[in-house]
């Protein structure tokens, strides 16, 4: 991972772990020892400090832009790791507000009254905030529900990468993940008169309407089905790289199919037959 243009770790579903794997990962984000956590024991008064680690194996990455997905469901160690990030400003939490578990437990099982209970035997103590997430979880930077966090972290990530280059060839790649992730997260409907003015053959590529929607299919390739970016333009969840184009005469009807590529190079079929 160390040669990416941006990371995004995703811990909407993680439940927690360990304090230790915590630290090895964040090891290789700082240069400098960086203290990022502490617990407070109660029964034997000891406090225990989680620092950076002074080696890791391969190259560290201080400088790649970071982004985390929390949940509802992200607790306890994945909380952790999500409330350093933010309390050292080291990277952008995206999604939902985590459940709120900071307190380390054990359990204890009263046998004769078939009751279990987890029992807190310390607490988290964070070196910048002076506390922790208990009870309240870590409030993301950017707030979106928890499903749409990836699209989202992604769409934040492509405009950061398009900000700092001025390769015009990268640009425009990076301009073809921003419109489609836009697409995806503010989706376009089109009326099912229009949908179905374009069904037909278009040399080798053919349009099929189906339950309410537009299907696309270019021979001996399986179907797939076309989603509206625009009232002519779709795009497809089984590829990223490629959109169709629906050019219209000046009446308004289909008169051929252009094929869009992330690379900028576009293909056209003219349209043979209606059905």
């Amino acid at each position: 991972m160390a040669n990416t243009d941006a990371l995004i770790i995703d811990l909407r579903y993680n439940g927690g772990g360990s304090p230790s794997l915590i630290q090895l990962i964040y090891s290789y984000f700082f240069d400098e020892p960086t203290h990022l956590n502490s617990f407070y024991v109660r029964e034997t008064d000891e406090w225990e400090q989680f620092w950076t680690q002074a080696h890791v194996e391969g190259p560290r990455m201080s400088d790649l832009d970071l982004y985390v997905l929390t949940s509802r469901r992200t607790f306890s160690g994945a909380e952790e790791f999500s409330y350093n990030m933010k309390n050292l400003e080291r990277g952008i939490l995206v999604g939902d507000t985590t459940g709120g578990g900071a307190h380390p437990v054990n359990q204890r099982l009263f046998e004769n009254l078939y009751v279990s209970m987890a029992l807190p035997f310390g607490q988290a103590v964070n070196p910048i905030s002076g506390t922790n997430w208990e009870g309240v979880g870590v409030i993301p930077d950017v707030a979106v529900p928890s499903e749409d966090a990836l699209d989202h972290a992604y769409l934040l990530a492509v405009r950061k990468l398009k900000e700092n280059t001025t390769d015009e060839r990268r640009i425009a790649s990076l301009d073809f993940v921003i419109s489609g992730l836009e697409a995806k997260l503010n989706p376009v409907s089109v009326g099912e008169a229009v949908l179905r003015s374009y069904v037909g053959h278009y040399g080798p590529r053919r349009l099929t309407f189906e339950n309410g929607e537009l299907w696309y299919q270019r021979a001996p390739n399986p179907r797939m089905r076309a989603i509206p970016m625009t009232e002519t333009l779709f795009r497809f969840d089984e590829i990223d790289y490629f959109r169709i184009e629906v050019v219209l005469d000046e009446s308004g009807q289909p008169v051929k199919l252009v094929g869009h590529y992330d690379n900028g190079t576009t293909d056209e079929s003219p349209r043979v037959g209606g059905t």
